[in-house]
């Protein structure tokens, strides 16, 4: 699992029919240690209905297609989870 913030949304009125009902966000990938940016946005299928400015994981490649009904839905990069908290422990 990767994680990012949701920057933003998608409004299409027309999409895939496996898509149908799932909103796209924007998505900026971060690394959660530093909560420094990672790369360029990326627009991603949402299943958990995030809201922009929450901190997300989501999966990319094959897995991200996982999530929905049948094996046919287009998808490079699928939320999965809202983050509602992080602890990291530094080992001494």
């Amino acid at each position: 699992m990767f994680y990012a913030r949701v920057v933003g949304n998608v409004v299409s009125t027309i999409k895939y029919k496996g898509l149908n009902g799932k909103k796209l966000q924007i998505i900026q990938p971060v690394n959660l240690s530093t909560g420094k940016d990672i790369g360029r946005p990326i627009v991603a299928a949402d299943t958990t209905d995030a809201g922009v400015g929450e901190y997300v994981g989501y999966e990319d490649g094959m897995e991200a297609t996982w999530p929905f009904e049948g094996n046919d839905t287009p998808s490079d990069a699928t939320i999965v989870s809202i983050i509602e908290t992080v602890n990291i422990y530094n080992k001494q």
